[in-house]
């Protein structure tokens, strides 16, 4: 399925910038323990911390309504919600948004972003084998990309949270 050699060899991008995120309030924005428990798109249940982070608020946005729209009780039972800005610099990011890294890796973009997780967390876990420090990818909603952050591995990269919002209905996340 995911070949653990090809990814421990292809070549690390850096990524500096901002991302975003929106979490219940019980919830540290930079624990990722979260996911650890849970699973996510690149870990699996009972794994590693994974913070996963938006390219834009827009892609947030969408992240919370998808994510709602799969609950019984829909996106006002998953409020409120706090929105948070990342400040980035990480050194090691595996790039699944660049068509180069996928034909190495022998995936289809769609592959990424489709219902089936198999695939997406054999990579997480040979990208997390392999120190990267995150993955990059397609966002799953069609607006933007996700990074799935592994804060155990961060080593020299920076990472800062800053709460930029509160959204107690609906109504508020625009």
């Amino acid at each position: 399925m995911v070949d653990a050699s090809k990814v421990n060899s292809t070549s690390a991008v850096l990524y500096e910038g901002d991302a975003y995120r929106h979490l219940a309030p019980r919830y540290d924005p930079l624990s990722g323990e979260g996911a650890r428990i849970h699973g996510g798109r690149f870990n699996p249940p009972e794994s590693f911390p994974t913070l996963y982070l938006c390219s834009s608020r827009e892609c947030a946005v969408a992240e919370l309504r998808r994510l709602g729209q799969r609950q019984v009780f829909g996106i006002q039972g998953l409020m409120p919600r706090r929105l948070f800005r990342y400040e980035l610099r990480l050194q090691r990011v595996l790039d699944l948004c660049d068509a180069g890294v996928l034909e190495r890796l022998g995936i289809a973009g769609q592959e990424l972003v489709g219902e089936d997780r198999s695939l997406t967390r054999a990579l997480g876990e040979a990208a997390y084998a392999a120190s990267f420090q995150a993955v990059r990818s397609p966002s799953a909603t069609g607006v933007g990309q996700i990074l799935a952050v592994f804060p155990e591995l961060l080593g020299a990269g920076e990472l800062e949270a800053q709460l930029v919002g509160e959204w107690a209905d609906v109504r508020d996340v625009g």
